[in-house]
């Protein structure tokens, strides 16, 4: 009824460890659920990101908080991406694993700073992709994304400005692929984006579950927030 960065009705879930990092999943709820991976940023090696994987399985989609080198830039960033889309994938025909036969076959990304350029490079190598996220995004590109593709980034960052990361990457994306840039006013770079509620009044959680639930899960009920102000 609302955009909210609340936690869900299926709860906090459970969580498996893959090669790639750490899968946040439903416990309740029928499913199959459809699934993400989210990559932090600069300096950052995944757990920092961990409050989105717990609340994107807490309503109905499966997260994998991805394991990063601190260093590491966007390019690598996106391989850490489709690493763990890939073991998703194996995890659900795998009979011993938790998240065997859990999933839909739906696949996104999400990514902070760096990760949010990662996100972007993602989607350009795995035409199949149904979302993308971009938080704060680092350099991200647009150029040829048929992916729909999600960037919030804050009018107060110095790091990852909004006029020479995000929007640029929003202008380049084909016209004839879904897109949303949302600015946050007075979003910084460094303590709004590694949860879901860090942004003032959650912003950043509300629109990014709305946005997967249309493009990642096809639920049409959550459309009409994506064009409310």
């Amino acid at each position: 009824q609302r955009l909210s960065a609340a936690m869900g009705p299926l709860g906090r879930g459970a969580t498996a460890r893959l090669s790639s990092g750490t899968a946040y999943y439903p416990t309740m709820g029928n499913g199959p659920f459809p699934a993400i991976a989210i990559v932090p940023g600069f300096l950052n090696v995944g757990p920092e990101v961990g409050d989105w994987g717990s609340f994107y399985a807490s309503w109905g989609i499966i997260c994998v908080v991805t394991n990063s080198g601190a260093s590491d830039f966007p390019d690598a960033r996106a391989r850490y991406l489709l690493n763990a889309i890939r073991d998703l994938k194996a995890a659900n025909t795998q009979s011993g694993s938790p998240l065997f036969g859990k999933l839909s076959g739906q696949y996104g990304t999400s990514g902070y700073s760096m990760g949010g350029g990662g996100t972007t490079i993602a989607s350009n190598e795995d035409k199949t992709l149904r979302s993308s996220v971009g938080l704060a995004p680092w350099s991200p590109v647009g150029r040829g994304i048929v992916t729909p593709t999600l960037h919030i980034c804050g009018s107060a960052d110095g790091t990852a400005p909004c006029g020479s990361n995000a929007r640029p990457s929003y202008d380049a994306i084909p016209a004839t692929t879904p897109k949303m840039l949302l600015v946050v006013n007075g979003g910084g770079h460094l303590t709004s984006w590694f949860g879901p509620g860090d942004t003032p009044g959650g912003i950043s959680g509300g629109w990014a579950l709305a946005f997967n639930k249309v493009f990642l899960e096809g639920d049409e009920r959550w459309r009409p927030l994506l064009l409310s102000t």
